[in-house]
């Protein structure tokens, strides 16, 4: 059924409303030209049909479902009868920084189970989100940090909006998966973004998601010189997008064991969109007000290691972990591993996971703690029914299928190209506490009302484990701790190599 026609900044909207959810799709929220910064889209005056999702963002795979001029869009999900303003919930997909897109995410299961609006976006990816072309000028002067002006053009737009959809502006929650978490915790750093949002959640952050601005110029001079633009680079603007997503593949594919990634995109220290790094503002107390929550999943490196060939932040993990240890501090560590691995563990891949997803991860909440902000940290180690979770555990993602599950099934992800399916009673369980705690965190501010998940202190250093049972961990026990430990003291870390080390570890 067709909803009233609800009015934005920009012109009136209409949505379905199924199940007692109105679903608003493809929402315009900005417009771009190529390589320039977003602007709010041109206004219009008669109700604009938003029924379904609007084009992808231009990515591998998708070119022909992709539309860069109007990709700048948005989905909203609200319940229908409600009697006060509810809590919102913001989310920034992943996808490495060039897949995905809001169409993957149906928010209306956790609208209704809230009750709350939930809001996924679109943003631009790859060369186009990503590509630091500034330094070129002329044309490309705006081009910096383009995907990061995206979701703060986005996260303008529902705090103007957001009421009109029955949403509290005021109890914002930014959600971000994988690339989504690493963008969601570089937003809530910016001056830009201040008193716009109230928590934050950051699943699967990657341990170094932001780019050295250096590395950022090295891809662009290559991407230019690849294309044979070096007389004219800003004829970049007007180039095909098949033959410019090959010219960054091509460069990708000899550039990415190079970066401290394994990525050769990601949001960039550009000292004008984003000002400083991430976690040292974290760290000098500029989340301390803002409630956070860090979670990854305990196998995160499988799904990198069984792909073909193993993803470049495989290699690029063990050359951080032996560059700040030395070969016989790797070997140690991987010794102590296999030691200590349980039957179904591969010990490789838990230590890189350890260092790449886990350990930075830790390192973030205990920057948050210290400087006295609340934040909690978990680990997800259920195995989803569902591929590639059922063959390969809970790696990479395994956490964000059951957030988004419709129980008592999870959902088709048709820009990933995966197929949901029916939970098993043990999916359910896990997703439900998933889902319950989420929800609660996003109205109040803490996870687990009945406290049987405590906030991340320096002394205990709780770490919740979503699994059957639930429960509770220490984070600083164990042989692998005290090793890793051991080795950070060992290095005694000065200068510009400590933060190499600490987030190698």
């Amino acid at each position: 059924m067709l909803t009233q026609a609800v009015s934005t900044t920009n012109g009136p909207v209409i949505g379905l409303t199924q199940k007692g959810v109105r679903a608003f799709k493809g929402v315009p929220y900005a417009t771009a030209r190529r390589f320039a910064k977003a602007v709010p889209p041109r206004a219009w005056s008669e109700p604009i049909a938003c029924t379904d999702y609007g084009a992808y963002a231009p990515q591998p795979g998708h070119l022909d479902h992709a539309n860069e001029a109007a990709c700048l869009s948005l989905n909203i999900f609200a319940p229908d009868a409600v009697d006060r303003p509810l809590p919102v919930l913001f989310f920034i997909h992943g996808g490495a920084f060039v897949t995905g897109g809001g169409a993957d995410y149906d928010g209306s299961f956790l609208a209704a189970q809230g009750p709350a609006v939930i809001v996924t976006i679109n943003y631009r990816l790859g060369p186009l989100g990503f590509l630091q072309l500034h330094r070129f000028g002329g044309a490309l002067a705006e081009a910096n940090n383009l995907a990061m002006s995206d979701a703060l053009a986005a996260l303008d737009w529902v705090r103007a909006n957001i009421a009109n959809f029955g949403g509290d502006p005021d109890a914002l929650t930014l959600f971000g998966q994988s690339a989504g978490a690493s963008m969601v915790i570089a937003l809530a750093t910016l001056p830009q973004a201040m008193g716009k949002f109230a928590r934050a959640i950051a699943f699967s952050a990657p341990g170094r998601g932001i780019m050295n601005p250096a590395h950022a110029d090295e891809v662009a001079r290559r991407v230019i010189a690849e294309l044979k633009l070096e007389s004219d680079a800003s004829a970049i603007a007007t180039v095909p997008l098949p033959q410019l997503f090959a010219a960054v593949d091509s460069v990708g594919r000899r550039l990415a064991d190079e970066t401290e990634a394994g990525t050769v995109f990601g949001p960039v220290l550009d000292g004008a969109v984003i000002p400083r790094d991430p976690i040292s503002a974290i760290a000098d107390g500029a989340l301390r007000d803002v409630p956070l929550w860090l979670g990854s999943c305990r196998d995160e490196m499988e799904m990198f290691l069984k792909s073909t060939p193993p993803a470049a932040m495989i290699h690029v993990t063990e050359r951080h972990i032996r560059s700040a240890f030395g070969d016989a501090g790797f070997e140690r560590l991987l010794a102590c591993y296999r030691a200590t691995a349980r039957p179904d563990e591969d010990p490789y891949e838990a230590l890189l996971s350890d260092a790449f997803w886990h350990r930075p991860l830790a390192a973030i909440a205990r920057h948050q703690s210290a400087a006295g902000g609340a934040v909690w940290l978990n680990r997800f180690d259920h195995r989803p029914a569902l591929e590639p979770f059922l063959s390969q555990g809970p790696t990479h993602g395994a956490d964000n299928a059951c957030v988004w599950a419709h129980l008592p099934d999870f959902i088709d992800r048709p820009i990933l190209r995966r197929k949901g399916g029916p939970m098993t009673p043990g999916d359910i369980e896990v997703a439900l506490r998933l889902q319950a705690n989420m929800l609660r965190f996003v109205a109040t501010g803490a996870p687990d009302a009945t406290d049987a998940w405590p906030r991340f202190e320096l002394g205990k250093q709780p770490l919740a484990i979503f699994d059957r049972p639930f429960h509770i961990a220490r984070l600083n026990e164990g042989e692998r701790f005290r090793l890793w430990a051991g080795l950070e003291s060992l290095s005694a870390p000065t200068g510009n190599n400590k933060k190499t080390v600490m987030q190698a570890g």
